[in-house]
């Protein structure tokens, strides 16, 4: 693989649906001489990795399996589970496309009548065995179960429809920060102007932060270079052979002022990402101010006399304040 991932991508296949009977129920023998028919129903919204695994159990169930898979309409889903991410042709394209499917029936009933299986000569249908419930009863699949007609499923831990949406709740800012970088506009966000100002702002610190973190010994190189401009070697207070403006990455036995950070605490490295960022904009303007002090200190005298850094208007200390810089 690219970055080696390759081996690392295949889930273990799931075993074939009815590997196991219902429990309190007795699965019947499977028909012989023919395809069996195998049904399985769901909403399907944001057809997904669970999804597929059920199916594919269902399609595995038997050597010769015709699937036929059902898909809720959109009236019937609203009423009783809710709003979904997905309409109703949606769901059922979705389903259309997955490769162990054979038939699809669209609108399909919530709950399975017995001429409903008659009319589609339903052999069994696959579902987990977990119970069903609905205003119908406590488990809608226990008619199926009863008549030896149930295929046990296994679900894929981890993957559901609402797993999925409760991680994009959960990581709503997230989302919508990767959204509007993409040139999302924030009216098809429904997000205001403020809430996209926000987002954006904590995106560019965001950044500034990684790049920092990710650049400590670049960092300390040029805050070190600055300073080194404004401290001439030749003043006593420029600092000392060895100190930190002095570090060279890479000198045998020299060791990082950022050492401390780079052990890999995580909480370290997030502290001195923020301090660093404050350190650098507050230095650099600090240079930048000291060099106008020390730019205007320096002028010549004014030839009128009147330049304020050079004569004082006490004329009898005028002699001792003159060139003071």
């Amino acid at each position: 693989g690219e970055n080696g991932e390759a081996g690392t991508m295949r889930m273990p296949a799931p075993p074939p649906a009815g590997s196991v009977d219902p429990v309190g129920y007795h699965t019947n023998p499977p028909p012989k001489g023919r395809p069996v028919r195998v049904y399985a129903d769901g909403v399907f919204d944001l057809f997904h990795l669970g999804h597929m695994r059920q199916l594919q159990q269902a399609k595995m169930a038997f050597p010769n399996t015709y699937l036929i898979v059902g898909v809720t309409g959109d009236a019937e889903t609203h009423k009783r589970k809710g709003l979904t991410v997905m309409s109703a042709k949606e769901r059922a394209e979705s389903v259309r496309h997955c490769r162990w499917i054979d038939e699809v029936v669209e609108d399909c009933p919530w709950v399975l009548t017995v001429d409903f299986l008659e009319k589609h000569q339903i052999d069994y249908v696959a579902h987990d065995d977990i119970p069903y419930g609905a205003s119908e009863g406590d488990d809608i699949y226990k008619p199926i179960k009863e008549k030896g007609m149930f295929l046990v499923t296994q679900r894929t831990e981890g993957v559901s429809t609402t797993g999925i949406i409760t991680k994009i709740v959960r990581d709503y800012e997230q989302y919508i920060s990767r959204q509007l970088k993409r040139g999302t506009s924030r009216q098809e966000l429904n997000i205001s102007w403020l809430k996209k100002n926000e987002l954006d702002i904590k995106r560019h610190v965001a950044e500034l932060r990684d790049n920092i973190r990710s650049n400590w010994t670049t960092t300390g190189r040029e805050l070190s270079r600055d300073l080194k401009q404004f401290w001439h070697s030749s003043r006593s207070n420029s600092p000392a052979p060895g100190s930190y403006f002095n570090y060279t990455p890479g000198r045998s036995g020299a060791k990082s002022p950022l050492s401390w950070i780079e052990r890999g605490d995580k909480h370290n490295q997030d502290f001195a990402a923020g301090y660093a960022m404050g350190l650098i904009g507050g230095v650099r303007s600090w240079m930048e101010g000291s060099k106008r002090v020390n730019l205007s200190g320096s002028r010549a005298p004014s030839p009128n006399g009147d330049d304020e850094d050079s004569y004082d208007s006490n004329p009898e200390e005028g002699s001792s304040r003159r060139g003071r810089s």
